[in-house]
């Protein structure tokens, strides 16, 4: 979509929807600069506020700061919104804030002092301001809840009133959780039905980090799973239809990505009003950082399927520089600034701009305009060893120069050339520069999308991080973009009746055959079929399918007989691959000058044997 029709988008929203904030633009994670972890979310007016724990030591965790924006693009940072010195019995360790408007007045729940016992003082808390950047003072002089119940330790609080007006708080560290009612002062507790005041829902795996909310009528409970130091931190969910649960572990929502991040988890979910937008605003540490509390604020689209299940979220890395900065960049030489929505980098001989992410087979997009100067000016991947000089890297970089140039080389503190297209390049003006690295393959579209201008084998780096880079010029980028080569991964998928809910057809496009046996798309319909969309129309050049064997089972389970096909309206379809006697646990089918947006697997005999139910693990589309 261009900025344009962008534009309209977001006009036509305010038109339909005044008074609500709108979804502008991704201008890429991490959102707010600093160490941060643990964020909340509230909507107050036309504004998104996000409250999240200072991520430092426990001595230094001594105040809370907040966001706003309007746009969910541009924040603006409220320092000190509460500190320990407006809390008479908080000391340190002030954590995972919870905010929330009732009675005129703004609420912020907060734990401090991280009790390990029913004597130490300490525990949630609450604060009360007159407007949402505070200040905040303690409501109370003392914590809402200061002891452990049910085994929960007083912390990771997050408040959720009901549509009946009813108000609660989920809690809980130490693997348990507990809810309880809040009263309509939101300073005291109240009872449910039996006469007890701290129920325990706590589902399988539960760590930290409780989150509700309610949509369609259905209660989400999410939280955090692993160690929060660790890799394997990542947040989990469950659904009922009361806010009381049962709450039972139905999936992960977000886990780590060794491309893009680690200890990605404790949540917060924010719904765009007046719309079924939803967004999971979390946070994730860089995958170059060794220290704990190297926490950085992210956000992300969160989807729903048809039975309203979550689908697992895929951490994107992407930059638009709409938000007038460069959080989460890091340079080797030249001269580099944000300005005019675009990142700009001064003519230097290899000065380089690179991300935290490690990509093997990867899809990599970029608007690329050489503004000045005689050199070119490109995207780098697969960089390892990044150092300040020309070549001071190891790695590949593809770029274009207005000496009439598309240029691939390999680089490592010396230059070999690749390969290199004529081609007619004008400085000023912006190209969308494209690269596909699937193994050692490696191509390199300009503008036309289909058809590669430049097509090499090269199996020298495998992976790295990803950047821009120029030589010899002056250049601007935009709409930087870096996906997994899988085209089809955490992309929307349709089929045919599963054999059961949590068998649907969009376990086919999460990415892993990790979870076994349930970790599947199973369909016993007569023909059944599997429909990817990949989002816009793309090259294609081979299909992968995961069949039963792939995911544990018995190889005779491995689909017998299949065919794929491809389509750019999800209408027409042409057919191009086809099987009749796999038995292979994953099945691979090169394709040659073939393109779409959607791509169709239809079942013609399920298995090897007479068992009518149709596996399929994983459906795979490369470029």
């Amino acid at each position: 979509m261009n900025r344009l029709a962008l534009a309209v988008l977001v006009v036509l929203a305010a038109v339909l929807l005044p008074g609500t904030p709108a979804r502008a633009a991704d201008a890429g994670n991490p959102f707010a600069d600093g160490w941060y972890a643990d964020p909340d979310v509230a909507v107050y007016g036309n504004t998104y506020w996000v409250f999240p724990t200072t991520s430092k030591s426990y001595a230094e965790q001594t105040y809370l700061d907040a966001f706003s924006s309007t746009d969910l693009v541009t924040w603006t940072k409220h320092p000190n919104v509460l500190t320990t010195a407006r809390v008479s019995w908080a000391s340190y360790a002030m954590w995972a804030p919870a905010p929330v408007q009732r009675n005129g007045k703004y609420y912020l729940y907060f734990a401090a002092n991280d009790i390990q016992n029913d004597s130490s003082l300490g525990g949630i808390g609450v604060a009360v301001a007159d407007r949402p950047e505070g200040p905040y003072s303690d409501a109370l002089g003392r914590p809402l809840i200061g002891q452990f119940h049910n085994g929960a330790q007083p912390i990771d609080q997050d408040v959720f009133i009901d549509d009946d007006g009813q108000a609660y708080m989920y809690y809980g560290g130490w693997g348990h959780a507990n809810v309880v009612k809040l009263n309509a002062d939101m300073t005291s507790l109240g009872t449910f039905s039996d006469g007890s005041t701290y129920k325990e829902i706590t589902p399988a795996g539960y760590v930290e980090g409780s989150q509700m909310f309610k949509r369609n009528g259905k209660y989400y409970l999410m939280w955090s799973e692993g160690g929060w130091t660790g890799p394997d931190y990542s947040v989990a969910y469950a659904m009922a239809s009361s806010p009381t649960g049962p709450f039972t572990r139905l999936d992960k929502v977000l886990a780590q990505d060794p491309a893009v991040a680690k200890g990605s988890g404790h949540n917060a979910v924010l719904n765009v009003p007046g719309t079924d937008t939803w967004y999971i605003v979390y946070h994730r540490r860089p995958l170059s950082e060794t220290d704990g509390n190297h926490r950085q604020l992210a956000f992300d689209r969160m989807t729903f399927a048809a039975d309203g299940t979550i689908q697992r979220v895929a951490m994107r890395v992407q930059d638009d520089f709409a938000d007038g900065n460069a959080l989460g960049w890091r340079t080797w030489g030249g001269s580099w600034s944000v300005s005019g929505g675009r990142y700009q980098a001064g003519s230097s001989l290899g000065g380089k701009a690179l991300l935290d992410t490690s990509f093997g087979d990867l899809v990599y997009d970029a608007d690329v305009t050489v503004t000045a100067g005689s050199g070119d000016a490109g995207v780098a991947f697969r960089v390892t060893q990044p150092a300040t000089g020309a070549d001071s890297y190891r790695g590949y970089y593809a770029g274009i120069s207005p000496a009439g140039r598309l240029v691939l080389g390999r680089a490592n503190n010396s230059w070999t050339q690749l390969g290199v297209a004529t081609v007619p390049i004008a400085a000023g003006s912006a190209y969308h520069l494209r690269v596909t690295a699937v193994g050692p393959a490696i191509k390199v579209y300009l503008d036309d999308l289909a058809t590669p201008r430049i097509s090499v084998t090269d199996a020298t780096y495998t992976a790295g991080q990803t950047g821009v880079r120029v030589y010899n010029a002056a250049a601007a980028f935009d709409n930087v973009s870096v996906a997994p080569a899988n085209l089809a991964l955490g992309r929307p998928a349709t089929g045919s009746a599963p054999c059961v809910v949590s068998e649907s057809p969009e376990k086919a496009v999460n990415g892993t055959v990790a979870g076994g046996n349930a970790d599947k798309f199973c369909s016993v319909a007569a023909g059944a079929w599997l429909r990817a969309d990949l989002g816009a129309i793309q090259a294609i050049g081979r299909i992968e399918v995961a069949h039963a064997q792939a995911g544990g089972e018995a190889a005779a389970l491995n689909t017998r007989a299949f065919t794929l096909a491809v389509s750019n309206d999800g209408t027409t379809w042409t057919t191009v691959a086809s099987a009749t006697a796999n038995t292979a646990a994953t099945s691979v089918h090169p394709l040659s000058g073939v393109s779409g947006r959607y791509v169709r697997l239809t079942v013609t005999t399920p298995t090897q044997t007479t068992d009518a139910a149709t596996r399929i693990y994983e459906l795979r589309v490369y470029p």
